[in-house]
């Protein structure tokens, strides 16, 4: 018994266009492009809507003396909506980077417990003694140390639904440029 495999030059053509499509690295960019577009939105959402770590664990509550100072429109993560706005991706050489800029996105991240050195600076004073004021006024304040323990609220990763999500659009990405270059 024996096999032969016989390419004519039509269907060696189109493999080697195939191949040719799917070995371009500009298609490497916009696959990487496509992935950090998904994982931001992601991330974006799990703060916004899930409040939850990728792996499904729930965010640690707020002290009950913080949550004294929270609004109606606050919630975890989400004081003036800045780390939610502030969440990006890039594209570098091979790989794609989601993540934050802010100086404390990596304290919510991975959580801190320790003492911050908070520089002289002017407060804007706006309550006393639980009452708003008719007409605030500024406070200088002196540097202080202050201790912090601040819980850590993942944000950054992937659950097994945003894996199925980049699967899909993998998958996807990849069918649809087999499918032109077999046109």
């Amino acid at each position: 018994m024996s096999l032969n495999v016989e390419v004519s030059g039509v269907e060696l053509q189109r493999y080697q266009q195939l191949m040719d499509t799917l070995g371009d690295p500009k298609h490497k960019a916009e696959l990487l492009d496509a992935l950090g577009g998904i994982v931001e939105s992601q991330t974006r959402r799990r703060i916004a809507d899930e409040k939850s770590a990728p792996d499904g664990s729930s965010w640690p509550a707020w002290s009950d003396a913080y949550s004294k100072t929270r609004h109606g429109n606050q919630s975890l993560l989400r004081g003036g909506g800045d780390l939610l706005d502030s969440i990006q991706y890039i594209v570098e050489k091979n790989q794609v980077r989601i993540g934050s800029p802010l100086p404390y996105a990596a304290v919510h991240q991975d959580g801190f417990s320790g003492a911050v050195q908070v520089d002289a600076h002017t407060r804007l004073i706006t309550q006393a003694f639980g009452k708003a004021l008719a007409f605030p006024v500024y406070q200088q304040v002196s540097a202080f140390t202050r201790m912090m323990n601040i819980p850590q609220r993942e944000f950054l990763g992937l659950s097994r639904d945003n894996q199925q999500e980049v699967y899909a659009v993998l998958g996807s990405f990849w069918g649809d440029l087999m499918a032109g270059a077999a046109q």
